[in-house]
């Protein structure tokens, strides 16, 4: 991919989505760290002074919509084919975790702590869970806006799963006793983590169990966390002898590798994109081709599982944002430089 080569000198980089050869992320700076664009036209940093991020991207009719934070506000950002940001609109208090092209989601922080929070454009919709949390990953499809995420329960936080149409939304929380999240949902379905006897298990529910709630534990010793599910694989992280390495499940079954410290957090098989501290303290974006990276091989035992489901039903309410732009700059392009992998 051309922009490995911006990629390979940019240390202190982080990917948290892609597509194709536009990502997004952030990149540590002094005194903190910058929203980061990277495509075929360059890389492009925020030039905010506060700290930022891009967590989600999606494609758009004209080419891409990116979304994360400026400090403790709301970052939009439109992109154009080649990954140069055209506008940046920073709104309300809160954080976007991810978009898909039409809408965003992500949490909304008021008086009363943090609620979930959709935006269709630049409107904004809140939406008064049970306690506080946001939604990490949503779907669209038959008239129905689908939100996974987490929410405050009684051993930390508890997955939620809900569909909102016409204002209202109806859903269920988790339940379990300690920590667990839904991070993703896509056309497959949902995926996360639960804490299970003082580990972190793999937590999956496809769309039928989505509706029931019924899960599957992807279970071995030691911490593991699903970020993302599209097509045949999923990704995210494992810890291996003490260590976080990358994590990936397809056609040839469960690997891992690029660590120490790795994480993939977003998919576009075969693309998987994250980043790596395996070479430099400082870390660097990560991406990983699925279907020509050999990895380790890992086991895992599926155990079913079924949710101590919390039903409820929300009516969301309009949040009046006002926004104003910010710029990013160009980062200037390195000299010639081989990839850091083939």
């Amino acid at each position: 991919m051309p922009s490995c080569l911006l990629l390979s000198t940019l240390l202190g980089s982080a990917l948290f989505a892609g597509l194709d050869e536009v990502a997004v992320g952030r990149l540590l700076v002094e005194g903190g760290h910058r929203a980061l664009i990277l495509g075929p036209a360059g890389a492009y940093l925020l030039e905010e002074e506060a700290n930022s991020a891009l967590y989600g991207l999606a494609r758009t009719p004209g080419g891409y919509l990116a979304v994360g934070h400026l400090g403790e506000r709301l970052l939009r950002v439109t992109l154009d084919a080649e990954g140069r940001p055209l506008a940046a609109l920073v709104g309300g208090q809160g954080i976007l975790w991810g978009t898909d092209g039409r809408f965003a989601w992500g949490g909304h922080l008021g008086p009363q702590g943090w609620q979930a929070l959709v935006l269709e454009g630049t409107r904004a919709h809140r939406l008064p869970l049970p306690a506080e949390g946001y939604a990490y990953g949503g779907l669209y499809r038959a008239g129905v806006l689908f939100l996974v995420g987490r929410v405050a329960g009684p051993g930390g936080f508890d997955a939620f799963f809900l569909g909102l149409k016409g204002g209202y939304a109806q859903g269920y929380q988790s339940g379990f006793p300690g920590n667990d999240y839904l991070r993703f949902l896509g056309e497959q379905g949902a995926v996360g983590r639960l804490e299970v006897e003082e580990d972190s298990e793999g937590l999956l529910l496809d769309w039928p169990g989505l509706l029931r709630g019924k899960a599957r534990l992807l279970r071995r010793p030691g911490f593991d966390y699903l970020r993302a599910w599209q097509g045949a694989y999923l990704v995210g992280e494992a810890e291996v002898a003490g260590v976080l390495q990358g994590l990936w499940l397809g056609p040839r079954g469960a690997r891992y590798g690029e660590g120490p410290w790795t994480s993939l957090r977003a998919l576009d098989p075969p693309w998987a994109y994250g980043y790596s501290y395996r070479a430099l303290f400082q870390g660097e974006g990560l991406f990983l081709n699925l279907e020509a990276e050999a990895g380790e091989p890992i086991a895992y035992r599926t155990e079913p599982l079924t949710l101590p489901k919390r039903p409820w039903t929300l009516k969301a309410s309009p949040l009046p944002l006002s926004w104003y732009p910010a710029s990013f700059r160009e980062v200037p392009p390195p000299g010639k430089r081989p990839c850091p992998r083939p």
